[in-house]
């Protein structure tokens, strides 16, 4: 099953960029699960100006990539969703020479090269102008173009102490077009993640975590249910790479739920009761005001079980998975584990879990959201910038309702 990447923008990019340093690593024995006949990586690198990319390439092997992969633009969406979505005015004049048209056209080669063509991953960003502007316009081109395949968006939201005055706008927008075009939308939520790798590392200072360590974090969490596992691997020993698309049909139980966050750790000489309760130790389980998020339903992939010890302690796995993650009486099968003989060279350690949540954390990053974005747009803030590149007052008003309805439906499924 051969599965496209997608990077926006410089998030995009930046996180790619960490994964294929990891699917390098373990090229012999991934096959060509990432990779096509002619040793070329299955990923499209766009972005609206070409700094970003062209100092990746200095770090990583050029050879990866397809030249004609390579789609760059000359001007920045300047952090503004309706930039990156309607392009800019010489574009719309020209559109054959639009980054949306040079992308749609490079991604149609690149499926014909697949040999069993089964879904896209979008890597991107929910605030930036051409990761959440460009993605969002993707996504719907996506849908429109390859209607049976897969499309999974792995998205990173903004910190909520703010990186723009425009992020809530792009924010919202983003997130109800990826409600509306996608089958799974992988998210991180930047004060997560610093969350989770201030618990994991005991550093007392926040701030002496990078971006670069963020992304390093959001790509061995991405590798940790990506790569090739024996429990999807065939008899044969030769992976297929339905891991993607396993992981979509374990945890999305309906079409409407499709929001879901991956948790990684690994160590080294751990038993699996201590590997569970370090990664359990760092998952938020509670919104700002003390209400226990609910979870329906996981996934566990678990790596390094070399000696073939973890389905006798899997019972007890489970139970603390349950125990932390309080999930809904209507799901009789919860817990999904996927297990792994061998753990990569390239995530540290001797064994590892990523553990894949669909919960209704979301209600309250989307409640605070509509929240603060609703503040702004009843004060007419900012809002010149989206009518100057081509958004019009629906465009946020059915954003609006579309967030609501998620709210509404997780609040639902949950109850």
């Amino acid at each position: 099953m051969s599965t496209v990447f997608l990077q926006v923008g410089q998030c995009g990019n930046q996180i790619g960029q960490e994964v294929w340093k990891i699917v390098d690593r373990e090229k012999h024995d991934t096959g060509n699960v990432f990779h096509g006949r002619d040793g070329k990586l299955r990923s499209i690198n766009v972005d609206s100006e070409p700094k970003v990319v062209k100092s990746l390439l200095k770090e990583t092997k050029k050879s990866w990539f397809h030249d004609s992969n390579l789609i760059l633009g000359k001007r920045g969406r300047g952090t503004n969703w309706a930039l990156g979505y309607h392009g800019s005015r010489q574009e719309s004049e020209n559109v054959e020479d639009s980054l949306l048209s040079k992308t749609l056209e490079c991604l149609r080669k690149e499926v014909e090269r697949c040999d069993n063509f089964s879904g896209i991953i979008l890597l991107h960003s929910m605030s930036g102008g051409t990761g959440s502007g460009l993605g969002s316009r993707l996504c719907e081109a996506l849908r429109d173009d390859y209607q049976m395949p897969y499309l999974m968006s792995v998205v990173v939201a903004p910190h909520s102490l703010g990186e723009s005055p425009l992020q809530h706008y792009n924010s919202i927008l983003c997130l109800s077009w990826l409600q509306r075009y996608t089958d799974c939308v992988v998210l991180f939520q930047n004060d997560d993640v610093l969350y989770r790798m201030k618990r994991q590392s005991k550093k007392t200072d926040i701030r002496s975590i990078s971006m670069f360590d963020m992304n390093q974090h959001i790509a061995a969490c991405l590798s940790g249910v990506f790569l090739p596992i024996s429990t999807l691997t065939p008899s044969s020993g030769f992976p297929i790479g339905s891991e993607p698309w396993e992981m979509v049909r374990s945890v999305c139980p309906m079409p409407s739920l499709k929001f879901t966050s991956i948790n990684h750790t690994s160590k080294s000489k751990a038993t699996w009761e201590t590997l569970s309760t370090s990664l359990l130790h760092t998952i938020p389980r509670q919104d700002g005001s003390g209400q226990r998020y609910s979870c329906l339903s996981s996934m566990a992939a678990i790596r390094g079980d070399s000696t073939n010890t973890f389905p006798r302690f899997s019972r007890l796995v489970e139970d603390k998975i349950k125990h932390a993650c309080s999930f809904v009486d209507w799901n009789p099968f919860p817990v999904d584990f996927w297990i792994g003989a061998k753990q990569p060279t390239a995530l540290p350690g001797t064994a590892s879990m990523s553990l894949v949540l669909n919960s209704s954390s979301i209600i309250d990053y989307s409640s605070r959201l509509l929240h603060r974005s609703q503040e702004m747009y009843d004060a007419k803030a900012y809002l010149h910038w989206y009518w100057k590149h081509g958004c019009q007052q629906e465009d946020f008003e059915e954003s609006f309702e579309t967030v609501r309805t998620v709210v509404s439906d997780y609040s639902e499924a949950v109850r």
